[in-house]
Order: structure tokens, then C-alpha cells, then sequence
């Protein structure tokens, strides 16, 4: 059984496809571009490659046929994240979802801030029902 994340992960052109979440940014005063990229899920590979080009962290990861899953470290502090693909079926190159079990929000913001040069704007919907945050 698996913990309920912290952070669910969806992109930016996901979350507007939803009236319910379109007003629940508006109303959190969340800037919304006029025109939103389509986006993507990350696959594992890009996202372990975001996590190693990141200076001052350190990731270790657990990968088999039904689990891919990392911890990464800042060297600098104490702060920690724990994220895991959803439902990874040992495919590194496809795109899959993702969330984040657990950790420091801002580690949590920068990991998600190195994929989206590739993936598109990303979306954390926190699992306490805070207004969701639109990373760029």
C-alpha cells in the first residue's frame, strides 16, 4: 500500500481543463498565462537527468520493473524530498505521472522547476487542500 502523496503532480493545460480547478487558482490569485503550453508528464530518464544536472543535491534512486522511485538531498541544508512515478511499469523512456511523497516544499519547487524547460508549466495540488502552486 502506498502513502498518500504530499504533492500530486498534473500540468498547467491539465488543471485548466477543469472549471473547478481554473477557479481555484484564479481565486488562490495565481497568474494564468493567456495562452498555456500543452505540457507533459516527465519520463523517469528525464527525470533522473534533471535531478543529476542540479547542482547541490544528492539523489539516490530505486528503480525495477514496478517501482521507480528517488530521494534527493540538498548539500547544503538539511532539506529532503521523496518523489515516485505512479504507476511505473519499467518503461524509463515514457512519460509518466508523478508525485511527491514527501519532503520540503521549496526542494519540492526547485525539482519541479528543472523539468519544465522540457515538460511544460507543472502544477503541485498539496494533499491538505492549500491552493495549488503553478511552477514555470
Amino acid at each position: 500500500m502506498q502513502n498518500a502523496p504530499l504533492y500530486t503532480v498534473i500540468t498547467l493545460a491539465e488543471a485548466l481543463q477543469d472549471p473547478a480547478t481554473r477557479d481555484w487558482l484564479t481565486l488562490a490569485g495565481v497568474h494564468l498565462p493567456v495562452e498555456v503550453p500543452h505540457g507533459r508528464m516527465p519520463s523517469p530518464n528525464e527525470m533522473q537527468a534533471a535531478l543529476e544536472n542540479t547542482a547541490g543535491l544528492q539523489v539516490k534512486i530505486l528503480a525495477s520493473g514496478t517501482v521507480w522511485q528517488a530521494t534527493v538531498t540538498s548539500r547544503k541544508d538539511v532539506s529532503w524530498a521523496s518523489l515516485r512515478f505512479r504507476d511505473y511499469h519499467g518503461d524509463p523512456d515514457r512519460p509518466q505521472s508523478f508525485c511527491f511523497e514527501g519532503g520540503w516544499d521549496e526542494l519540492i519547487a526547485l525539482v519541479s522547476s528543472r523539468l519544465t524547460p522540457r515538460c511544460g508549466p507543472l502544477v503541485l495540488l498539496h494533499d491538505s487542500g492549500v491552493a495549488p502552486q503553478v511552477i514555470y
